[in-house]
Formats: C-alpha cells, sequence, structure tokens
C-alpha cells in the first residue's frame, strides 16, 4: 500500500519540473525575468541621462515622481486589465506606453528641459501595463495542482529577485558601453520589445481571457455596491492580512535602500556598498530556492505568519548594526525570507480573489511596498542627511519590532482562511471544495482541514 504512494511522491518533482521547461510557462517565465530587469534599468539610466544634462537635484526630481507615480497607480492600472479585459487593455496600453516613451528618449536626446520630460515619465508611467500582475494571474490557469501552483509562483519569485541583481550590472555595463543617453534609449527600446513578446504570447495561448466566474451574491446594500466598486479586491476577507506584512517589510528595506549608501559613504567604506545593496536580494534568491524545493506541510497563513517574523526578527537587531558587518549580515538573513513572503501572499490572493479582481489584488502587492519604501526612504534619508545613524536605526527598528509584534497579536482571519485553504468553494469556481476531492486521502484531508491548501483535480483552461 505503501509503495504507490512512494511512487507518486517521486514522481511529483518531475511533473512539476517538466511544467516548468515547457512551453508556454518556460516562455512566460523568460518574458518576466526580462520585463523586470528591463523595467528596472529604465529609471536607473535615465537618472544618469538626466543628471548628465540637468544635474542630480532636477533628475531626482524627475526619478522620484516615477516611483510614486508608479506605486500609487498600480491597483488602478490592474482594474482596467480586470473590468475591461486584460489583452485588450494591455494592448492599448503598451503602445502608448512605446510612444511616450520614444518622446522620453527624444526629450533625452535632444536635451529637452527637465520641466518637459517630468509630465512624460509620468504618462508613460501611468500607461505602462502591468505585465507582472498579469503573468502572475495567469499561472492558475497553467498550473493543474497546488503544487505545480507554488512551483510556478516560486520560480516567478526567485527569477523577479534575479532581475533586481542583474538591473544594476545591466545599467552599468551599458552605460559604459553607450552613455548615459544611449543607454536609456536602449533600454526604452529593450522594455517596448519585451511588451510586444508578451502581448504575441498572451494571444497565441489566450492568456487573460476572461472566464464566467461565480462571484458570490452581490452586495445587499448601496453603501457595500460602493465600497467594492471603489475599494475593489481591498474589501476580500483576508486581503488586509495578506498586505500589512508587505507593508512593514517594503518599509524596513526602503529605508536600508537610503541608509546604505550614505552610511557606507560617511564610514569611507564604499567598497561594502555592493554587497550591502546586493544582500537581501542574494537572500532572497537563497531562500526562494530553499522554500521551492522543501515540502512544508503547513497552511498558507500559518506559513505567512512564520515567514513574516522570519523577516522582521533579523531587522529588529539593526538598532546595533553600526559595524558594517553586522549590517550585512542582518540583511542577508532578513532577505532569506523576503521571496518566500513573496511567494506566500502571491499563493494567497490566488486563492482568495475573485476572477474580477485578479489583476488589480495582484498589483496591490508591489503597491504596498513601494508606498512603505518612498515613504520611510524619505525619513531615513532626511536622517542620513543630518548624520542621525543612531536615530535612523532605531526608526527601522521600530518599523520591524511593529511587524513582528502585529503578526503575533493580530487574531486569525478564519473566514479568509477557509477560503485560502480551499474549506469553502472558491469564489471564482476555479478550484473544487476540499471535502470530496477525488482521490485524496483522509491524511491529505484531516491536514487540509487543519490549515493546509488542497490540490485541484484539474484547473479549467480558458
Amino acid at each position: 500500500m505503501t509503495a504507490p504512494a512512494a511512487h507518486n511522491h517521486r514522481k511529483e518533482p518531475t511533473g512539476v519540473l517538466r511544467l516548468l521547461l515547457r512551453p508556454p510557462v518556460r516562455g512566460l517565465l523568460t518574458l518576466a525575468l526580462l520585463a523586470r530587469t528591463t523595467a528596472a534599468v529604465l529609471p536607473i539610466t535615465l537618472l544618469l541621462a538626466l543628471a548628465q544634462a540637468h544635474g542630480y537635484a532636477r533628475a531626482a526630481a524627475v526619478g522620484g515622481g516615477y516611483t510614486l507615480v508608479l506605486a500609487l497607480c498600480a491597483p488602478l492600472r490592474g482594474r482596467l486589465l480586470d473590468r475591461y479585459g486584460a489583452h485588450r487593455m494591455l494592448t492599448l496600453m503598451g503602445a502608448a506606453t512605446a510612444v511616450l516613451l520614444g518622446l522620453v528618449a527624444c526629450s533625452v536626446e535632444f536635451r529637452w528641459p527637465w520641466w518637459t520630460t517630468l509630465p512624460l515619465v509620468i504618462a508613460a508611467t501611468l500607461s505602462s501595463p502591468p505585465l507582472n500582475a498579469a503573468l502572475r494571474s495567469s499561472w492558475r490557469t497553467l498550473a493543474t495542482d497546488e503544487a505545480q501552483l507554488k512551483a510556478v509562483h516560486s520560480a516567478d519569485s526567485i527569477l523577479e529577485e534575479a532581475g533586481f541583481v542583474l538591473a544594476p550590472l545591466t545599467a552599468g555595463a551599458t552605460v559604459l558601453w553607450l552613455g548615459p543617453r544611449h543607454a536609456y534609449e536602449a533600454a526604452a527600446a529593450a522594455f517596448v520589445s519585451v511588451i510586444a513578446f508578451y502581448l504575441a504570447a498572451a494571444r497565441r495561448h489566450q492568456l487573460g481571457t476572461r472566464r464566467p466566474a461565480m462571484a458570490g451574491p452581490p452586495p445587499s446594500t448601496a453603501s457595500s455596491r460602493r465600497y467594492h466598486r471603489w475599494l475593489g479586491p481591498l474589501v476580500i476577507p483576508g486581503m488586509i492580512s495578506i498586505l500589512l506584512p508587505l507593508l512593514v517589510m517594503g518599509a524596513v528595506f526602503g529605508g536600508t535602500g537610503i541608509l546604505v549608501p550614505a552610511y557606507t559613504q560617511h564610514q569611507n567604506a564604499t567598497t561594502w556598498l555592493g554587497p550591502l545593496l546586493a544582500a537581501i536580494s542574494i537572500g532572497g534568491v537563497i531562500g526562494g530556492t530553499l522554500y521551492a524545493t522543501l515540502d512544508w506541510k503547513s497552511g498558507l497563513w500559518h506559513k505567512y505568519r512564520l515567514l513574516t517574523l522570519g523577516s522582521t526578527l533579523p531587522t529588529t537587531l539593526l538598532f546595533l548594526a553600526r559595524p558594517i558587518w553586522l549590517l550585512a549580515l542582518l540583511l542577508l538573513l532578513a532577505g532569506l525570507f523576503v521571496t518566500p513572503l513573496f511567494i506566500n501572499a502571491f499563493l494567497l490572493i490566488d486563492a482568495t480573489a475573485t476572477d474580477d479582481t485578479r489583476n488589480e489584488a495582484n498589483t496591490w502587492v508591489g503597491a504596498t511596498t513601494d508606498i512603505a519604501n518612498g515613504i520611510m526612504a524619505v525619513t531615513i534619508g532626511t536622517l542620513a542627511e543630518h548624520q542621525r545613524w543612531d536615530t535612523a536605526l532605531l526608526t527601522l527598528t521600530l518599523c520591524a519590532a511593529a511587524g513582528a509584534a502585529g503578526t503575533l497579536l493580530a487574531p486569525t482571519d478564519r473566514t479568509a482562511a477557509r477560503a485560502a485553504n480551499g474549506t469553502e468553494p472558491d469564489p471564482a469556481g476555479t478550484f473544487p471544495m476540499a471535502a470530496g476531492l477525488p482521490g485524496q486521502s483522509a491524511d491529505e484531508l484531516a491536514e487540509t482541514e487543519a490549515g493546509g491548501v488542497p490540490a485541484p483535480v484539474e484547473a479549467p483552461r480558458p
């Protein structure tokens, strides 16, 4: 009786690996890496190109406007995809972005006044298609069970973290080879090309096609309907619980992103700049790989709490991190949990969001971290300017401590946990109920009811 089970257990990794290496998942993962890398190269090369022509103060003003608009408007762009159709809106937004990025490249090449470049950059950001959300919303249509869904989200998040390592290296090499102005133009052309390739792949594999969804009963009052219309996925039970750890993580790592360059310069230790900035991403790649390969038998919500503690506890010691080696160690340890935390967040959103809010729900993950990142970057930047290093480290410590305390004290949202763990019908109608799954053993069912995620029989294709 035990031999078939062992045989199935041995075959499962093979099936997961086959999914990652076969079309269309292999091509989509490649496009994801290219999209994130080129998108991250754009602001670096734009900053250097504008600084060459107008100085760093004005270049930073343009870069700051780009980042703020990107964070605040990401959910709006995701809502457009949900409301009017992903493929249609991605095509329109991609065409608009190509035109606007061309105008930005002209403004850089011909050195237009910086205040004319700023609105063009903001307009290009507003129209930029949310490829990350569109890609992550497509994974559930390509995976046939929970193991495959975890594997493809894990590979996606690991590649995203790898993109953050590749982007500055690519930007630096391109600037050295072509110069700042031509480097930005090349990055813009590469990004537009990636958008075109993704649109071709999405049309070929019918990704983003709207499926009929069982969205549940409509809100009973006009007030409820208004909240649902304006707040979108934020009204989904458990959505706030998913986003709060990301808010804390964005604040801590946004602050360290400003603290590290300023502090290494103050300590005359610029050789530590690269390793310190890369420490979180290196830890993320290692942690994401380990998380993807480990068979952790626990519910998504339970794992999410533990991963949140793992990412916040090392940063609660930042107030001691005046030695640079200790700062690097703490950032590396915290980074080990960053990619697993993102993987779990996307899996929870995939299990709780309905099809009519799925793209917008995925955009809230990046928007939450970016908004907190920007706010804390301004705070830590002000403290660093006055060389208040102890206060800056203590501020980051308090943010991490608040996140850890909130994770320990916050009550579990049982409604969201039941929906995410499959003990109630999935609102989108994709995954079946936990009870009565064909081929599910009594032990598997007991694990599911204790907080696991049931393996769907087969996800419907678009």
